[in-house]
């Protein structure tokens, strides 16, 4: 019971993030969230293709193999290359949203019915080795918070030109 309780705060992420999200990107146009802040950084339209993109592959299968096999291998992926490939500027951020919210109402659901013993399940990642299935599954949680964090410092991003000389206390990096 501990494990689980554990991961109450997780899920609560988990079960938030779309509404959180759509609270941030409800005033922006579709030019502004495909607007990259800068050319090495990827727009909040990308970022939320992404989110989409890896809510099955990045996150519910790897999860899904620790529970039903014994220490699968999970693969990595570069999301850069996926970035490029599937063409995330060129996805529309709402549908990119809309289709991260249906995905991760049907995640969240699963992932509150797993047991304390799936939670200890194991795998074998790729790129750092063996781990359990709780921590992935926190590591979703910190995952989402990371990309709301960086859709917030993207909208900051815009506002910097348009505080004149108070940029003086400010610096972006």
């Amino acid at each position: 019971m501990a494990r689980r309780a554990m991961l109450k705060p997780v899920l609560e992420i988990l079960a938030t993030t779309p509404q959180k999200l759509e609270r941030e990107i409800s005033t922006l146009s579709r030019r502004e969230m495909l607007t990259r802040p800068t050319a090495n950084k990827w727009s909040i339209g990308e970022v939320l293709a992404h989110l989409a993109d890896v809510e099955e592959i990045g996150m519910r299968a790897r999860v899904a193999a620790m529970v039903e096999q014994d220490s699968p291998t999970l693969p990595s992926f570069d999301q850069e290359a996926r970035a490029i490939a599937f063409k995330y500027n060129t996805i529309d951020p709402r549908e990119s949203l809309t289709q991260l919210a249906r995905q991760r109402s049907t995640n969240v659901k699963w992932l509150r019915a797993l047991r304390p013993a799936q939670l200890k399940r194991r795998g074998v990642h790729q790129t750092v080795g063996e781990i359990s299935a709780e921590e992935l599954i926190t590591e979703w949680a910190f995952h989402d918070l990371g990309h709301l964090k960086q859709i917030l410092e993207i909208k900051r991003y815009s506002l910097y030109p348009h505080i004149g000389k108070m940029r003086a206390f400010y610096e972006l990096k």
